[in-house]
């Protein structure tokens, strides 16, 4: 044991061997990782289970010894889960995540691996995430009364802010018909009646009988306010179109920010 890499704490909770600890309630004390929300310490020492008030060995650096939670790959990076195992990271837009250190060997559910500690955090709120969606000829017979969704929901204080967007008629063998001349596709916020993002007109493209291609990009002139917790869908402004076969497929770039700081 390297005691350049290694730090006794004392334990504000029972603490396993092999798992991953963070701060406790007070400074120079650990309790085990219960997600990957908060900063990890280290993994603590392969010995006994340490009792509450306690001292533990946690390793801070190099590698270490980690329970797993789940199927792991090598090379993963590692978090923790609600009881200080190591799982995959997982990483989503608009989301902030600690990351432990990273796998040296593939294992299940109970395997103890070296994982070679690493402390990490990242934030990827501003940047750009590319979502391609397809939208099924079932759909688009029925996206006025069942919008589309694009992009879930981000969760409380998030809001997704659209940058372009790219549609494909992938052409099939028939046309759409039926198509007004108020029957757009629309990317919206929440729904079929929230914030607008752009617009696309129907005739021209849907009713191509080759593939069509379209691209929106936001034109307004004034800022908009921010759409907290809201999906976006792409819906059909007024009727239903009655015929046709064809996909529609979405590139959707948007990237997810924090609307608290």
């Amino acid at each position: 044991m390297n005691p350049l890499l290694t730090k006794s704490y004392a334990t504000g909770a029972i603490v396993n061997p092999c798992r991953l600890v963070k701060a406790g309630s007070a400074d120079n004390v650990v309790i085990q990782a219960t997600d990957g929300a908060a900063a990890y310490f280290g993994v603590s020492a392969e010995n006994l289970v340490v009792a509450s008030g306690d001292q533990v060995d946690v390793i801070k650096a190099g590698l270490a010894w980690i329970e797993l939670g789940d199927t792991v790959t090598r090379g993963a990076k590692l978090k923790a889960d609600s009881v200080g195992r190591g799982i995959p990271t997982t990483i989503v837009a608009g989301t902030t995540v600690h990351v432990a250190g990273t796998a040296m060997i593939s294992g299940v559910v109970g395997d103890i691996i070296p994982m070679m500690v690493e402390p990490t955090v990242i934030n990827n709120d501003t940047g750009i995430v590319t979502a391609d969606i397809t939208i099924s000829t079932a759909e688009l017979l029925a996206l006025n009364a069942t919008p589309k969704e694009l992009v879930a929901a981000p969760g409380a204080t998030k809001a997704i802010i659209p940058i372009d967007a790219q549609l494909w008629l992938d052409y099939n063998s028939a046309a759409y018909a039926g198509i007004g001349a108020t029957e757009d596709l629309e990317i919206r916020h929440t729904d079929g009646s929230g914030q607008l993002f752009g617009t696309v007109e129907t005739t021209g493209f849907l009713d191509a009988t080759a593939d069509a291609y379209r691209h929106i990009y936001p034109l307004a002139a004034e800022a908009s306010t921010p759409v907290a917790n809201a999906a976006l869908v792409m819906n059909l402004a007024a009727g239903e179109i009655t015929t046709g076969n064809s996909p529609l497929k979405v590139r959707l770039r948007y990237r997810t920010v924090d609307l608290t700081w």
